[in-house]
């Protein structure tokens, strides 16, 4: 079975112990850029729930304690590719995708990794580069 690129989102709901079928029997990945804007949302703290850090806020406090330290502790057995690796791939993918920067991370890990991408929201331009390169990419049911 092939490894599992998580997007933001589906880290949130590995973290906070959520069961998620589909990662089943996985290895999981996720890239820097998906787990920075995780690390942001949970804990910048702020007044306004959103879609990452309302699930956190409504935990009870013992739950999001540990959910939170997964958070600033990223379990080991979630893999992080370095942009040591990443950023030739970047690069040279660069020459046929038009993604930002988070979008080229994500393509270039799927590459790297081999990896199935899963997705809780659309990202058509990141799901036509994936196609594009022969990856898989799964979204949410």
């Amino acid at each position: 079975m092939k490894p599992a690129l998580v997007d933001d989102r589906y880290l949130s709901e590995v973290l906070r112990g959520t069961e998620v079928p589909r990662l089943e029997g996985r290895d999981l990945f996720t890239t820097g850029y998906w787990y920075v804007r995780l690390c942001q949302a949970v804990l910048a703290r702020r007044r306004i729930s959103g879609v990452l850090s309302g699930p956190f806020a409504s935990l009870p406090d013992s739950i999001r304690s540990q959910a939170t330290a997964a958070v600033m502790q990223l379990p080991d057995a979630i893999g992080l590719v370095s942009l040591r690796e990443l950023a030739p791939l970047m690069g040279g993918l660069r020459r046929y995708h038009s993604l930002n920067v988070l979008g080229m991370e994500a393509l270039a890990a799927a590459k790297y990794l081999d990896a199935d991408v899963f997705l809780r929201t659309a990202s058509p331009q990141l799901q036509a580069a994936l196609a594009h390169e022969g990856l898989s990419v799964q979204l949410a049911e």
